[in-house]
């Protein structure tokens, strides 16, 4: 698929139909949200940004399982981001201003939100710090 505003209405259409939920559960993704260009103009935006949470406890597939049944079934512009191996500057940008798709356990993404802006409130200073030696 070419047309990346198709690729999002049908993002959006599986997870309305909850055959998209049904994925996610075979992958052992929690939640699964679409962050980026593509949320507010999908028409515009130059690939689709994915980010999921891995369910906790129970069997995971690989990240490079989820990047590739997530490519086989919407295209190849689809970049995909674990948020459990992200650092915290990606793990907040990706939890805000999002449509979330899929939230098997409810209130993950309100906790994961709440968690990506501690973090990165909490580790400011230090890149403030690495920005300042850089431009020295």
């Amino acid at each position: 698929m070419s047309d990346l505003a198709g690729v999002v209405e049908r993002l959006r259409v599986d997870a309305a139909d909850g055959s998209l939920a049904d994925l996610c559960v075979r992958l052992g993704v929690d939640l699964l949200v679409l962050f980026g260009s593509a949320v507010d103009d999908p028409s515009a935006a130059g690939d689709i940004d994915l980010a999921y949470g891995r369910l906790r406890g129970g069997p995971n597939a690989s990240h490079l399982d989820v990047v590739n049944a997530l490519g086989e079934r919407y295209g190849d512009h689809v970049d995909v981001m674990s948020l459990d191996d992200a650092g915290s500057v990606a793990r907040y940008e990706a939890l805000h201003g999002v449509d979330v798709l899929v939230e098997l356990t409810p209130g993950r993404y309100a906790n994961a939100q709440m968690a990506a802006f501690g973090e990165y409130c909490d580790t400011q200073r230090f890149r403030d710090r690495a920005l300042e030696t850089l431009t020295r």
